[in-house]
Formats: structure tokens, sequence, C-alpha cells
């Protein structure tokens, strides 16, 4: 019987810490893995000039400087079509595939 304790004792500890290292490991993921919820995505902006207008399939949503990597423009998973826009320069146009992630845009708007 004390052979049986003693092993009980040994698995026990072991689950305590195989539990605790779950606890303590499981904030440690990249930053880029977590910003996926459901079917939304999300839009990371460094544009030049970065008061640059965005526009998500014809819809303004205000300037890229407003969407950096901590603060992301959620957006549905599909096609979309992002505009950039600000007066005195070319508008940036490009159809995007967003998904469960995060999607960086970097551009510089070239003057007319």
């Amino acid at each position: 019987m004390r052979r049986s304790t003693v092993r009980a004792t040994k698995v026990l500890s072991l689950v305590a810490t195989l539990l605790a290292a779950v606890v303590l490991l499981g904030g440690c993921y990249p930053k880029g893995q977590v910003y996926g919820v459901g079917n939304d995505g999300g839009l990371v902006f460094n544009v030049n000039p970065p008061e640059a207008l965005v526009y998500i399939d014809g819809v303004q949503q205000g300037a890229a400087s407003l969407f950096p990597q901590d603060r992301f423009l959620k957006v549905t998973a599909g096609r979309h079509l992002v505009e950039l826009k600000y007066p005195g320069y070319e508008t940036y146009s490009r159809e995007i595939f967003v998904s469960n992630s995060l999607l960086r845009i970097e551009a510089g708007l070239i003057k007319k």
C-alpha cells in the first residue's frame, strides 16, 4: 500500500507541474496570432502621409494613423477593396483578401 501512495503522489506532483506550466506559458504566444476572432481579421496601416484616409469597399474608415498594430481596423473575412486618399496625392488602390489574422498594409502615396 505504501508503494501505491508514493506513486500516486508522484503522479499528482507531475500533473500539478504540468498544469502550472500551462498557466504560466499560456500567455507566451506570438502577438500576431491573437488578432483573429471568428470570421474577422485586422488591418494595420503604415502609410505616408499618415493622414491619408482609409476606404474599405468605398466606405471611409478614418485616417491611416488611427490603425497601428495595437489598434487595428477590424474587417470581415473575404475580398475587399482598400483605397488610400489624400488631397494632392494619387489614390492608392489594392484588392486584398482578409482572413482571421492581421494584415499589414504599407504604402507611400505619390504626389500628383
